[in-house]
C-alpha cells in the first residue's frame, strides 16, 4: 500500500471514530483533512462512500435506540436537499460556502454553550434541510444536523442512531450523483475496501468510547466538535 493510500485510510478511520463519538458522521472531519492530500471532487466521492458504510455500521450497532417513525420526518428534508446540493457541485464554487458554513457552526456552538434557548420544531426542519444541502454541495453538514438533534435532548446512543438514519438516504443519493459526474474513475476503486474497513473499525471504536462517557460529557463533546468543525472549514480559506 502506498503511503498516500495509508494516509487517506488513516484519516478515514480517525474521522469515523470522531464522527461516531460526536454523533455527526465522519465527513465533518474527513473533508477538511482529506483535502490536504486530494482534490475536492475526489474527496466528495470518497466521503460519500465512507458515509454510506459508516452509517450502515451505526444503524446495526445502535439499532433499537430511537424510533424510526420519529426519524423519517427529519430525514425527508435532509435527503431532498442533499440531492439538490450534490447536483450543484458542478456549477457552484464551494469555497465561499465552506467559509460561511464554518463561521455559522462556530456561532451555533457558542450560542448553544451560553444560551438556554431551544431550537423550535420549524427551525429543526430548516436546519435539516440546510444540513442536507451543505452535505451534498461541500461534503459536510453533519454539525448542523447535530445542532438540530442536540435540541431534542436525546440519549447519546439515540443521537448517533438518529443522525445515521437521517444521513444515510442522502449519502446514497449523493454517491450516485458524484459517481455519475465522474468524481471517481475505475483506477481509483481500490479505495472502496479501504474505506469499508476504516468505517467499520471507526464505528466500532466510537461506540466503545461512547459507552465510557456519560450523557453530560457527550453533550459537551457535541458542542465542542460543532465549533472545531467550523474552525476546520474556515482555516484553509483564511490561510489561502
Amino acid at each position: 500500500m502506498a503511503m498516500h493510500d495509508f494516509y487517506l485510510s488513516l484519516i478515514a478511520m480517525v474521522s469515523e471514530i470522531v464522527g461516531t463519538t460526536s454523533g455527526f458522521g465522519s465527513s465533518t472531519f474527513f473533508v477538511p483533512a482529506a483535502m490536504l492530500v486530494e482534490s475536492f471532487h475526489f474527496v466528495l466521492a470518497l466521503t460519500a462512500i465512507l458515509h454510506v458504510v459508516g452509517n450502515l455500521s451505526k444503524l446495526v450497532f445502535f439499532r433499537g435506540t430511537f424510533p424510526i417513525k420519529e426519524c423519517i420526518p427529519l430525514a425527508i428534508p435532509s435527503i431532498l436537499f442533499t440531492g439538490v446540493g450534490a447536483a450543484l457541485t458542478s456549477f457552484i464554487s464551494p469555497d465561499l460556502l465552506r467559509l460561511c458554513l464554518g463561521f455559522a457552526l462556530m456561532a451555533i456552538a457558542v450560542f448553544q454553550t451560553f444560551s438556554k434557548y431551544s431550537v423550535s420544531k420549524k427551525s429543526r426542519f430548516a436546519l435539516m434541510a440546510v444540513s442536507g444541502f451543505f452535505t451534498g454541495l461541500v461534503g459536510t453538514g453533519g454539525a448542523l444536523r447535530g445542532a438540530a438533534l442536540r435540541s431534542l435532548r436525546l440519549d447519546k446512543f439515540a443521537f448517533v442512531y438518529a443522525s445515521a438514519f437521517i444521513d444515510f438516504g442522502g449519502d446514497a443519493f449523493r454517491t450516485v450523483v458524484y459517481l455519475k459526474n465522474g468524481y471517481m474513475d475505475w483506477s481509483q476503486w481500490h479505495y472502496i475496501p479501504l474505506l469499508i474497513i476504516a468505517a467499520i473499525v471507526g464505528s466500532t471504536t466510537g461506540k466503545w468510547i461512547l459507552s465510557k462517557i456519560n450523557q453530560t460529557t457527550f453533550e459537551r463533546i457535541v458542542t465542542l466538535f460543532v465549533f472545531i468543525s467550523g474552525l476546520l472549514l474556515c482555516y484553509p480559506k483564511l490561510n489561502a
